[in-house]
């Protein structure tokens, strides 16, 4: 048996159209999908492969891509144990697929890039750049953009998890090309922000970035109680705030000795707008990319 694990990513830092196309920004926490491939029979790799058609996708992707055909594999299966709460913006998908693929090759023996496997991430959906172990500005739907930064600043972040589920593919169906246009210079400045605050591994001025871009999507995916979200962990000592821009879950970047959570806990259960999030979790922020825990 071989066993791999990708991070989730809490939303993302900036997402919006930046430098000419739409593009993105996620970051890895340590909340993990593992993904397990074994021989099974024949039935097992049938309701298997119902159950995780993406993540079968990127097996066939693996094999196709290093040269072999179906019948060199029709005994291979896979198994998933995911932390990650699934169409709430957590990037579980990615982190399904980024598993899989690194899994695969492990058993055959090869070694992908994370170019490499971005790439084949993209021909089965918009992919989260979690596929990265480094934090990186990536064209989630072409994949032919990529700008690596190194690591944030060490940083916790505190979720919110909205209630309400999202699927990525159909989310996209809308055209909301004329908006994101319309938010280009504010992606612009908090490209700027957050490249100043990488450069000086000062995360006040990433989380300047996150909340510039966290506001500048409600008009595409709008976030109950984010102004006052951010106006309560802000004066409670938070960086700032960050978003799914597809998906339901708002994240507070702190840390421990700065931010008072107890306190922002103890406000949010005051506010009518609660029971739209359904918990509060923490988490530390760590590096993405796939990993090998079992050979």
């Amino acid at each position: 048996m071989i066993q791999a694990i990708c991070p989730a990513s809490c939303g993302e830092l900036i997402q919006g159209y930046i430098q000419g196309g739409e593009k993105l920004i996620s970051y890895g926490i340590n909340l993990f999908s593992k993904v397990s491939i074994m021989e099974m029979a024949e039935k097992d790799i049938r309701n298997s492969r119902y159950r995780y058609k993406k993540a079968y996708r990127m097996l066939d992707e693996v094999f196709r891509y290093y040269g072999y055909n179906r019948q060199d594999y029709d005994e291979i299966g896979l198994k998933i144990d995911s932390q990650i709460s699934i169409a709430k913006g957590m990037a579980s998908s990615t982190a399904d697929l980024v598993a899989t693929a690194v899994a695969i090759a492990k058993y055959l023996g090869k070694e992908p890039s994370e170019e490499e496997i971005s790439k084949l991430c993209i021909k089965i959906e918009p992919t989260d750049s979690i596929v990265f172990s480094d934090i990186t500005l990536f064209d989630h739907l072409k994949g032919n953009f990529i700008k690596r930064y190194g690591q944030l600043p060490a940083c916790k972040v505190l979720i919110l998890e909205g209630r309400q589920s999202i699927n990525t593919i159909d989310f996209r169906k809308t055209d909301r090309s004329e908006i994101l246009k319309d938010n280009e210079k504010n992606l612009e400045k908090a490209l700027g922000y957050f490249e100043k605050g990488i450069k000086n591994q000062d995360i006040r001025e990433i989380g300047r970035a996150s909340t510039i871009s966290a506001f500048a999507n409600q008009k595409i995916l709008h976030k109950i109680g984010l102004e006052d979200i951010y106006q309560t962990s802000d004066k409670l000592g938070a960086y700032g705030i960050n978003v799914a821009h597809s998906g339901s879950v708002i994240g507070i970047l702190y840390n421990d000795i700065e931010f008072d959570k107890e306190k922002f806990l103890f406000e949010m259960k005051k506010k009518e707008y609660k029971e739209n999030y359904i918990s509060f979790s923490s988490y530390d922020i760590i590096s993405g990319g796939g990993k090998i825990i079992k050979s």
